[in-house]
């Protein structure tokens, strides 16, 4: 299928596509700090553990729900505009956050840092096809990957490292990247892109409503919210286990092993889908995920130092799913419609974080009364339900007429 293709100087294409990467990055690495700063923050605001996991689903929920809509708004009034906004409300998220002094307004933080980076995410993964080349998108896609799990993985070990200096260093980090991508996104806007921005908001509603009605749009999300509630429930909660156990710096760098193992699959992956097609990423992310909650639930305490080895082998192997899967996701969203990449991208990263936001209070019960290997337990469960749904996404998805889609 010939593809329109605006022509982009080489210069400019090279740094908006490393800015792209630096803040796609961003969002899961503001989202996985506080997998290791669970009891710092818990002593800080002298509140229970468990009462900081709410930050969790306060950041990932409204991070959900903006994802419905902003993808689709990218498309009818322009990336830029859209991304820039959302940074505009990140930062200030970021910023009460560096400055919380209770657990009440480090949650406020949490919700605006959501809400903003919403506006933000799903539009990064439009952009960067709208800027590459079609054959080139399943390379990409593996790319964004891959630097989303750097954040998972990076994250975790950022924490750990700068907990005994200070938890709001963080923080500053975090508004120092929004500043500068911001202000190269801002000089960059003028960049003429494939975006509609004539189209009015009936058009708006209208794409969102008839994406969201296609079979294989819904399994698409079901299979982002299934693949959250698998490997990062295991990551989230394993973290959670190791708080008290473990000391932050060293929970970090065993998190974190698991972002950087999905960081390398997702690299690799890409050029998998590019060469083999979805089908072996799809397999290979399922034998990754099975043998991950395989050796994880022989180690039994995962918190046993002597045994800490295996525990990071499984987790590797868990980071190693994520970033297979992840880019797989991204690639559907990207080559399902040709003319509503934005809405699609914000679906899939929804139906994703949506299944984050509830990994805390779904398993919270399971962690209480049957502690880490419940959890794992229940974890395998929910990942047959995965295989039925992302296999049968798989055969819907070869059954759709790419010849009746728009460029």
């Amino acid at each position: 299928m010939q593809e329109n293709r605006i022509e982009i100087p080489k210069k400019s294409k090279f740094i908006i596509e490393f800015v792209i990467y630096l803040l796609f990055a961003l969002g899961p690495l503001t989202g996985n700090v506080i997998l290791v700063l669970f009891g710092v923050l818990s002593t800080e605001f002298s509140v229970s553990i468990s009462a900081v996991q709410i930050a969790i689903p306060a950041f990932m929920f409204p991070f959900a729900i903006t994802q419905l809509f902003s993808g689709a708004i990218s498309d009818i009034k322009g990336r830029f505009q859209v991304i820039l906004f959302g940074l505009i409300i990140f930062g200030i998220g970021m910023t009460i956050a560096a400055i919380s002094f209770s657990l009440t307004m480090y949650i406020i933080a949490n919700i605006l840092g959501g809400i903003g980076f919403g506006f933000v995410n799903p539009v990064l993964i439009a952009l960067l096809t709208d800027i590459s080349f079609g054959p080139n998108i399943p390379k990409k896609m593996g790319y964004l990957g891959a630097v989303a799990n750097l954040g998972v993985g990076f994250g975790p070990i950022l924490a750990g490292q700068l907990v005994n200096v200070g938890w709001s260093y963080l923080y500053l980090t975090f508004i120092l990247i929004t500043v500068f991508g911001f202000v190269i996104l801002l000089i960059l806007r003028k960049i003429p892109l494939k975006s509609d921005q004539k189209a009015t908001m009936r058009l708006f509603f209208k794409q969102v409503s008839e994406e969201i009605r296609r079979k294989v749009v819904i399994l698409m999300i079901l299979s982002a919210f299934l693949i959250a509630q698998t490997y990062l429930a295991i990551l989230t909660w394993t973290s959670r286990a190791f708080t008290g156990e473990i000391s932050e710096s060293l929970a970090g760098i065993v998190v974190g092993s698991a972002g950087i193992t999905g960081a390398i699959a997702g690299v690799i992956i890409g050029n998998v889908i590019k060469i083999k097609g979805v089908k072996a990423a799809i397999i290979t992310g399922l034998i990754s995920l099975y043998l991950s909650i395989l050796v994880l639930l022989v180690v039994e305490d995962v918190t046993n130092i002597e045994l800490l080895l295996f525990t990071t082998i499984g987790l590797i192997l868990t980071g190693a799913a994520g970033g297979i899967f992840i880019p797989s996701m991204m690639y559907y969203s990207q080559t399902l419609s040709k003319e509503r990449r934005g809405a699609l991208a914000g679906l899939v990263t929804a139906g994703q974080f949506t299944g984050i936001a509830f990994v805390p209070i779904i398993f919270d019960w399971f962690f209480e009364n049957g502690g880490i290997q419940m959890v794992y337990f229940v974890v395998l469960i929910i990942s047959f339900l995965l295989v039925l749904v992302i296999i049968t996404l798989y055969y819907v998805a070869r059954s759709v007429d790419y010849s009746k889609l728009k460029v």
